[in-house]
């Protein structure tokens, strides 16, 4: 049985575990594992989970990994804050901005993975990206489906672009929910009724998005001279989509910038 160890005990870590917990058949070969500077503060957190995920405290700074697989759930600037001893079996690094290379002067390691998942990890709906220059990828990329849907990219460039479409995509999309809620209560909705309808129409969006393209949605709803139209003639004199681009590119700038 091979150790599987979350470093990190915040949100995005707490979302990878809960993700973990609903596919736990599918770890059954794997000690999972939690460690980082004060792994204790995550006791609360571990008592709610449905599996087993044991404490790794660190002598020091110092954490075991020898033969390991390592998956990295904190800050880009906090992979300095820990020393790793051994050589790991495989590194799994959700860190924005920072290469494989500069991975591997911090931890040694036979292969080296970074992916994108986001807070949807939370409910194993988390879409990532995964990059793996190393030819033993399967094994990442099953892990990872415990969080969601994985899309292979082709290089560390993709993989920091996806930032727009992934990484902070949720936290664009809850402006927008926020923006229509409101909307709604404007309009003489309560808020339960707005925010109840506004969760479902995402739902309903996502089931549409399966098999059609964001245009024909916007085309099967929209009529000649109708209230679609007037709502969305607006949104395009505002430049809607383009400041949507604009927003997504400072962010992937951001990012690539982290872990300076």
């Amino acid at each position: 049985m091979r150790n599987l160890i979350v470093v990190g005990y915040g949100r995005m870590a707490q979302a990878l575990l809960k993700g973990l917990a609903q596919n736990a058949s599918k770890l059954e070969n794997y000690q999972l594992q939690i460690t980082g500077r004060d792994p204790q503060k995550a006791r609360p957190f571990l008592q709610s989970l449905p599996i087993e995920v044991k404490i790794l405290p660190p002598h020091g700074k110092k954490i075991e990994v020898q033969d390991s697989i390592v998956l990295l759930a904190i800050k880009p600037y906090g992979l300095k804050s820990l020393r790793y001893e051994g050589g790991a079996y495989m590194v799994i690094s959700l860190l924005a901005g920072v290469g494989v290379p500069s991975l591997q002067t911090h931890v040694q390691s036979t292969h080296y993975v970074r992916c994108m998942p986001n807070i949807a990890a939370i409910h194993a709906l988390s879409a990532t990206t995964m990059y793996a220059p190393s030819a033993q990828k399967d094994e990442a990329r099953a892990i990872l489906e415990c969080l969601g849907q994985v899309v292979e990219v082709e290089s560390e460039t993709l993989l920091d672009a996806s930032l727009a479409t992934n990484g902070s995509a949720l936290a664009f999309l809850g402006m927008e929910a926020q923006g229509l809620i409101s909307a709604g209560v404007c309009a003489g909705l309560s808020q339960e009724q707005a925010s109840k309808l506004v969760a479902q129409s995402f739902a309903g969006f996502a089931k549409l998005l399966e098999t059609s393209s964001p245009q024909e949605i916007i085309e099967a709803i929209t009529t000649p001279g109708g209230a679609t139209i007037a709502g969305i003639s607006v949104l395009e004199q505002k430049a809607f989509k383009g400041i949507l681009m604009q927003a997504c590119q400072a962010t992937i700038e951001k990012g690539r910038t982290l872990s300076n």
